[in-house]
């Protein structure tokens, strides 16, 4: 995982030394199909003695695998034989075919008389290809496929480590407030290193329950975490970023703002969504900072902000205008009339909007029923 994070900011920013980083690598690990994709993904010219020589180390490799196995089914137990099964599949993965892969982990899926854990284990080891490549639509098949596995006869292990694939792909998937919640949840039992690091864990769980917690929560379960507080140090800017918001502190705020800016654009799994990202975390300290006041001064709020009366009042309309603050801004006086939600008209707006949607599914299945 770490080698895709690398050639997807290669991809964003190539350097003659981050490429030389990539092709070392690859061919340090022997990865001739992963080189040849790479090559033509980045328009690098492919040594041809070098991706053969690759290919041959792979194939021999494979057939002394299939030779493991062969002999483990005529010598030896079911348990050697699905150990040489996994080595197989896992090869596959680690020199990036991902077509051979997903076929070993299938022949070990599809093998009768093995344990559920087992199979488990196969299905996981393909989301792993599957986020290794980008390929979301094979992803949610089999996370789908091992969700109802582990329903059957998942440990508290499997569980643990699959809630943490699954808030991977709901990263990419954006849903964001779905992977907060699976990504807290695991902050104090992270064992799935081979999908990310802790730090990178914590980053993705901060950044997530910034958007989803309320401020009081945000204080107990993220600022004041025994197990955020031992890293979320290392991660630049991420602490100022949090502790900002919960103490209004909204210049700084601003500010740390555009640092975590760069860091998300420099994720593989939020860099496609680091404009809704950093658009919510706007929203969100806007909303707290109007919550406090009935009125307000154009003015006093860019001072708060630290930014310019220009900036804040174009900041303002925008998100005003698409319904996300309860705010008007009186443009004779420059003020900022904060306006309280009505929770029950809400509400209500809201069921009898539901309403309407579900009366028309059901006429339009009535018309097809009767057709």
């Amino acid at each position: 995982m770490s080698l895709a994070q690398s050639v997807f900011r290669h991809g964003r920013n190539p350097t003659p030394a981050s490429e030389k980083e990539i092709l070392d690598l690859v061919t340090q690990r022997q990865m001739a199909p992963y080189y040849a994709r790479v090559c033509a993904a980045f328009g690098i010219s492919k040594d041809e003695s070098l991706y053969a020589k690759m290919k041959d180390a792979n194939a021999a490799e494979i057939a002394a695998l299939a030779a493991k196995k062969e002999d483990a089914e005529a010598n030896q137990g079911d348990m050697e034989v699905l150990d040489a099964l996994f080595d197989a599949a896992k090869y596959h993965a680690r020199i990036g075919d991902r077509d051979g892969a997903y076929a070993a982990c299938d022949v070990i899926v599809e093998r009768p008389k093995i344990s559920t854990g087992k199979r488990i284990d196969a299905v996981m080891l393909k989301i792993r290809v599957a986020l290794f490549f980008d390929d979301v639509g094979n992803a949610k098949k089999q996370l789908e496929d091992a969700r109802r596995l582990a329903a059957d006869g998942g440990d508290w292990d499997r569980n643990n480590r699959l809630s943490a694939y699954e808030s991977a792909y709901l990263i990419v998937t954006r849903d964001l407030k779905g992977a907060a919640k699976k990504l807290l949840g695991g902050v104090a039992t992270f064992t799935c290193v081979e999908l990310c690091t802790y730090p990178e864990f914590v980053f993705y769980a901060v950044v997530t329950n910034v958007l989803a917690l309320p401020r009081p929560d945000l204080k107990k379960r993220i600022i004041d975490s025994p197990e955020v507080l031992q890293v979320i140090k290392q991660i630049p800017h991420l602490s100022t970023l949090v502790e900002s918001l919960y103490n209004c502190e909204y210049s700084v705020y601003f500010a740390s703002l555009l640092e975590i800016e760069k860091v998300l654009l420099d994720d593989r799994y939020f860099s496609q969504h680091t404009r809704y990202v950093i658009r919510e975390l706007r929203v969100l300290v806007y909303t707290q900072f109007l919550d406090a006041y009935k009125t307000v001064t154009l003015s006093s709020m860019a001072a708060a902000f630290g930014v310019s009366v220009e900036f804040i009042d174009g900041e303002l309309a925008r998100f005003i205008s698409c319904g996300r603050l309860n705010a008007k801004v009186d443009k004779v006086d420059n003020v900022v009339h904060t306006t309280r939600a009505d929770l029950k008209s809400k509400k209500y707006q809201e069921i009898i909007k539901s309403g309407d949607v579900l009366l028309n599914r059901i006429q339009q299945l009535a018309r097809v029923v009767s057709i």
